[in-house]
């Protein structure tokens, strides 16, 4: 099966905020057609997996608003256009975590609402973790959870709704461990 490329014929922006652009885009389907497609324009996020060399991890309950209840989820934040990458998960992980790393590993990346917007996820691990005094948002409400990463993956696994920025970051942690040199020196 061919894929041709989309071709956009126009971009406009419908709503316009600090963390996201709504928008619709007109564009031409494989047979001529054209088409249009309304979408979240984002410049993408971050999630860490901070792990201590005990074995244990640190979760967030994050009280969401728009789902109107408490979810425990690794820690993670939204990037404005221009920010870098690691730069963000570093102050994530301090802000909500309370916590700074001298070790990083992108563990990789996942696009969170494929159908609905066009952000990237990047996923790394913390390691050589030191405490540090959380900076919430005012917007915020966090609490902390250090716990084995057994316990992590029970409590992300089962809640209901699950978080799946969590969810996801954990297999692809479950990747980087079996992948060559299986462990990579974690724990």
């Amino acid at each position: 099966m061919s894929r041709e490329p989309f071709t956009r014929l126009s971009r406009e922006v419908l709503v316009d905020n600090a963390w996201h652009r709504y928008c619709l885009d007109r564009y031409v389907h494989a047979d001529g057609s054209e088409g249009a497609y309304y979408y979240v324009d984002m410049a993408g996020s971050c999630t860490v997996i901070p792990w201590f060399p005990d074995g244990t991890t640190m979760l967030v309950r994050v009280q969401r608003y728009l789902l109107d209840c408490d979810l425990f989820e690794f820690p993670t934040g939204g990037l404005q256009p221009g920010d870098e990458v690691k730069a963000m998960a570093q102050t994530e992980l301090r802000e909500e975590g309370g916590l700074v790393a001298s070790r990083w590993d992108a563990l990789g990346r996942f696009a969170p609402y494929k159908g609905v917007s066009n952000e990237i996820c990047h996923v790394f691990l913390a390691r050589g973790l030191t405490a540090v005094p959380q900076e919430p948002e005012p917007s915020e409400k966090i609490t902390l959870h250090r716990m084995p990463l057994a316990e992590a993956r029970r409590r992300l696994v089962e809640q209901e709704p699950a978080d799946a920025m969590s969810l996801a970051a954990l297999a692809l942690l479950d990747r980087w461990c079996a992948g060559p040199g299986a462990g990579q020196g974690v724990g």
